[in-house]
């Protein structure tokens, strides 16, 4: 089982490094033929075909080039988007090195990097950790430009958050020049999908633009429907010459009929007393024929910038977004039998509403000592979000068993949610300060440091549990770039986070707050004018005094808890960019071990190795087509204590577009071309099968 493997990472270790070396001497051959302009790429990817990124400052606020930047980052590009038909940010993710997508119900989701949880999510540089560190609902990439992620910790600007990865969406702006596109695709099970887009100027010095998306599909999973739809208005106008204000809205609904609340039970026990994984068909749902799951978000952003005659630049940003979401649910449990009884129905309804209010004002330029050149930026934000939620649950009818899974419609009688749970009343509160600073040491070496100092309050509580947090912060950040040659260079870096715990110990204290650290050294390289990024990273990635239960007190009649420590280390390999004038392309591959506080391997259900490649090729003999194709490679994983595994897999998908004018292209992308059957994500001992083979066409029309 293991030659396989070492056999895979040696391969993929050679191409990478047999790149880098050949890119440095700068050999003759097809590689040199790549034609590009000085400066080519900036930090919008639109329009440019690209798959990478001039520049991008999630991590610090200051536009630094991939190379620059002393982690690993990656950019999921408006090419890439449109290649692989990407319609959310799940399949977005998807995508990327080293994130795994865990579909755990169907319309709620979990992400993980280096093997912890993220739920650090932001919008333009903007955002606080998710709820309950999961997505609900989808997000739809109609409006977004980009996506910048940062795997590791990266604290400096949100100080929030787990040390897993960050998750950066990129608003697409308006443009001077008119434009305008249509798109419709249609798939399998019914999958229809039409997107508006029109850009230009409205009068001198305004600019606007419009995005609306629709999908509606049903599914191959039993009774399950969803409508997914977008609306996005910017306008931004110059204050003149040196000053821009911008403001935009968007709205999302997501609308789901018999939806999994949790999923398939994956064991069962058998007549001789063994347990064993089930084998359902595919289509099969735990969901109930009335149930559904609605969620709706608005985002409403005011930004005002202005660049100072000296060059400095200051930016005030206000954003607020408000979320509503509206659920009856059923989720099934329960010890299944080999005769495919003996679980039972729970029936719960929720409404919820959030309310997140941020603000962040930034202040970064550039200065020079002698003949070295210094980039700095010096900033505060803050962010309130008040969360309430009303449980409700049918104590009388909620309860049916289930005759036979393996047979279940999702029928059951009709629900009465009239008893209500305690629910959630949470207000959570950060206020920040940052700075950091890019120092040139020499020409070649440059040191990046900065520091938060940041207050976090939070109140309430979350079905009955006390939410009360009161914490003062420092969160450091330190990074060390030296360019080896014109094209490579050598990075270290040591980062943070922090996330408030509520727990107590046995002493009743409540414990310290979690920090997550993040240690890396790498070499990266940056070719044809940076239309090329290629990184080797080794990692150590650790969670401290992560809150595990250690036992129950009597006498107060609830659990206490100590502080333990997780580690993850590995290393990952990245090319991203354009490799010769016909092709463009992703490679990325993972490896990774997870030890728990006890030194045993733990999140197992996470893949040790993954191999993720995105291409592109647009042949010389014929300029109109694109061809092109995704594929993964999992390693196999299996939940520690259980029966429950899957072997090791590869997904293959492929996609074609025809420009047939100016005006009117054709694509056709085909996924799971293999039609592999796989589960979702196990991690909690329930899951469904992954959406089997599926083909769908489009149309682009540009006005």
């Amino acid at each position: 089982m293991n030659q396989p493997k070492t056999l895979l990472a040696s391969i993929i270790t050679s191409l990478l490094f047999t790149s880098l070396t050949s890119f440095a001497e700068e050999p003759t051959g097809k590689l040199k033929t790549v034609k590009v302009e000085a400066n080519a790429l900036g930090n919008t990817t639109e329009q440019t075909g690209a798959y990478t990124t001039g520049s991008m400052n999630t991590a610090t606020k200051m536009d630094l080039s991939v190379r620059e930047t002393p982690q690993s980052v990656a950019v999921i590009t408006s090419a890439q988007i449109k290649d692989l038909n990407i319609s959310t940010i799940n399949e977005a993710l998807d995508t990327a090195t080293g994130i795994t997508v865990k579909r755990s119900e169907t319309d709620r989701t979990y992400f993980e990097a280096r093997g912890f949880d993220i739920n650090n999510f932001q919008v333009d540089g903007l955002g606080s950790p998710l709820h309950w560190d999961l997505l609900e609902g989808d997000i739809d990439m109609a409006l977004y430009d980009r996506v910048e992620i940062i795997r590791g910790a990266s604290g400096l600007m949100s100080g929030l958050g787990s040390p897993a990865a960050t998750i950066n969406l990129v608003r697409k702006r308006p443009t001077a020049d008119t434009q305008a596109s249509l798109n419709l695709t249609r798939g399998r099970w019914d999958d229809t999908r039409a997107v508006l887009d029109a850009s230009g100027s409205l009068t001198s010095g305004i600019r606007a633009r419009a995005v609306v998306s629709d999908q509606s599909k049903d599914f191959y999973l039993q009774d399950y429907h969803k409508d997914l739809s977008t609306s996005y208005g910017v306008i931004e106008a110059d204050l003149g010459l040196n000053t821009l204000l911008t403001a935009g809205i968007s709205r999302q609904k997501s609308e789901a009929d018999s939806p999994m609340w949790g999923a398939l039970t994956l064991t069962y026990l058998g007549d001789d007393g063994e347990t064993y994984m089930t084998n359902f068909d595919r289509s099969l749902s735990s969901s109930a024929d009335w149930a559904y799951w609605d969620v709706q978000t608005t985002k409403s952003f005011a930004e005002l910038d202005h660049t100072w005659e000296n060059g400095w630049n200051t930016k005030a940003t206000y954003t607020r977004t408000k979320t509503r979401g509206d659920q009856e649910l059923f989720y099934i449990y329960g010890t299944l039998n080999e005769d495919m009884s003996g679980l039972s129905g729970y029936a719960g309804k929720y409404d919820r509403e959030s309310d997140l209010k941020q603000f962040d004002l930034a202040t970064t330029g550039s200065f020079s000592t002698g003949a070295l050149n210094h980039k700095f930026v010096l900033g505060f934000n803050q962010a309130e979000n008040e969360l309430l939620e009303h449980a409700f649950y049918d104590y009388t009818n909620g309860f049916p068993a289930i005759e036979n899974m393996a047979t279940w419609t999702g029928v059951t009688q009709p629900m009465s949610f009239v008893d209500e749970g305690p629910g959630a009343d949470i207000t959570d509160k950060q206020t920040g300060v940052y700075a950091a600073a890019q120092f040139s040491l020499s020409d070649d070496l440059k040191l990046l440091a900065g520091t938060r100092a940041a207050r976090y309050t939070s109140s309430g509580s979350s079905y009955g549990a006390a939410q009360d947090t009161d914490e003062d912060v420092l969160v450091p950040y330190l990074g060390l770039t030296y360019d080896i040659s014109q094209q490579l260079t050598a990075y270290t870096s040591y980062t943070e986070t922090f996330t408030p715990q509520t727990e107590l110990d046995a002493q009743l204290d409540r414990l310290a707050p979690t920090t997550g650290v993040n240690k890396e050294l790498g070499v990266k390289g940056e070719f044809f004018d940076g239309l090329l990024n290629t990184s080797v990273a080794v990692f150590a990635t650790e969670l401290q005094d992560f809150a595990i239960q250690l036992g129950f007190n009597e006498e107060t009649g609830k659990f206490y808890y100590g502080g333990a420590d997780y580690e993850s280390q590995g290393f990952e390999l990245e090319l991203a960019g354009q490799v010769t004038d016909q092709l463009k392309m992703t490679l990325g591959y993972t490896n990774l071990t997870v030890d728990d506080h006890k030194g045993e391997v733990a999140r197992t259900f996470t893949p040790k190795q993954s191999l993720k490649l995105s291409a592109s090729f647009n042949p010389e003999w014929q300029p109109a087509l694109t061809l092109g194709s995704f594929v993964e490679y999992r390693s196999d994983t299996y939940l520690r204590g259980t029966v429950i595994k899957q072997d090791a897999l590869t997904l293959v998908d492929a996609f074609a577009r025809y420009q047939l004018n100016d005006h009117i292209a054709l694509g056709l992308n085909l996924n799971n071309i293999t039609d592999e059957r796989y589960l979702t994500s196990f991690e909690y001992s329930q899951a469904y099968y992954a959406e089997p083979r599926n083909i769908s066409g489009s149309g682009t029309g540009k006005f």
